[in-house]
């Protein structure tokens, strides 16, 4: 029994049930440099490139009969400047408190991830380059994490190889049970080398935070302020996103699909922006990786390509520094943004980033 502190536990109580609590994070740091923010170079030293950083508490409690009380605390701030991410909030990535068991599954509720998230992120580029900028256009589609406050979710245990998720949210309105609600349902599949996704989430007047360059049912979706987000976030009717994805390791090539479908909808009226992206990584040794992958884009009449390149090699199982590259180019009339940046001048935009990472 005891207390888990960076792989070190600490005893507590005897008379309490066997318990852990887990001190976790990510930092991560890189210098940058893009070719045209705003119609100029730029070189900065950038923030949680291969994956933001954080810092959190996890811990379960044994309550018996096979089940566990669980609970985790994540969160988001800037290497660079100290400040917490996701607007200020205190634990903005994760807070929720649940119950689990390995025969009937795992409730949680507080602030989560849907299953966009959870369960398609890991065959995006965004993961496997690694580069936060190589997810797809403002992140619409919901695969560089996006939680969902007040929501209850259910997991599954995993049956051959299957397993299912179901998320509400309660949207906060009192005598209104839609406005602000929300709800996700995903699947996933393993069988040896072979990996299959799924998810779909629905959100009740949905603002989306960052731009993608053009204009969406009239409305436009140009980031101005940091790290590309909208100076007055729009609100649309809903938002319901879809996704599929697979993948196959071969030896040391690990092959990934993944096609997304983000529908919005406002006053009677519907757009539909389809993902389609291909990626590999390959294993050249147990601590280096390359990994490339190709996106295409489109919305009514635009569309984009989007190429992505990486290198990660690992000094330990828990340091590592990292290399990519990140094209993005629009159809003509498009400002090219990549995601978390301020638009081009241009409908082309590259960033190159050379990174160190440590995981606690």
């Amino acid at each position: 029994m005891g207390v888990l502190l960076a792989g070190v536990v600490l005893p507590v109580n005897e008379a309490r049930a066997q318990s852990s609590v887990q001190l976790y994070g990510i930092v991560d740091a890189a210098l940058t440099y893009t070719n045209n923010i705003n119609d100029g170079r730029t070189w900065a030293q950038s923030s949680g490139v291969a994956r933001n950083d954080r810092w959190g508490f996890r811990g379960e409690e044994d309550l018996g009969g096979g089940y566990r009380a669980i609970f985790r605390l994540e969160n988001g701030f800037s290497i660079n400047s100290g400040t917490l991410g996701q607007g200020g909030l205190e634990f903005g990535r994760q807070a929720f408190v649940g119950l689990a068991s390995d025969q009937i599954g795992t409730i949680s509720l507080g602030r989560q991830y849907d299953f966009m998230t959870t369960n398609l992120t890991t065959f995006s580029a965004g993961s496997l380059i690694p580069s936060v900028f190589a997810f797809h256009l403002g992140d619409l589609d919901r695969l560089g994490g996006e939680r969902i406050n007040n929501a209850v979710k259910y997991v599954s245990p995993t049956l051959e190889g299957l397993q299912l998720g179901a998320l509400y949210a309660f949207g906060g309105q009192p005598g209104d049970l839609v406005s602000n609600s929300a709800s996700s349902f995903g699947a996933t599949y393993a069988r040896g080398p072979l990996h299959l996704a799924a998810a779909y989430t629905a959100i009740h007047n949905y603002q989306p935070s960052f731009g993608i360059g053009t204009s969406v049912l009239g409305t436009p979706l140009s980031g101005s302020g940091p790290l590309g987000t909208l100076s007055t976030p729009p609100t649309f009717d809903k938002l319901i996103v879809s996704g599929l994805a697979a993948g196959y390791q071969l030896g040391p090539v690990l092959l990934q699909g993944l096609f997304t479908l983000v529908d919005f909808q406002n006053k009677g009226q519907s757009a539909v922006l389809r993902t389609e992206e291909g990626n590999a990584q390959y294993k050249l040794s147990s601590v280096f990786f390359l990994a490339a992958s190709y996106a295409y884009s489109k919305l009514d009449s635009d569309h984009w390509n989007q190429i992505a390149l990486g290198a990660d090699y690992f000094f330990s199982s828990r340091t590592d520094v990292h290399l990519n590259a990140v094209y993005l180019r629009a159809s003509s009339g498009v400002a090219a943004e990549l995601f978390l940046l301020s638009p081009s001048s241009t409908n082309t935009q590259m960033i190159v980033a050379l990174g160190l990472r440590h995981t606690f």
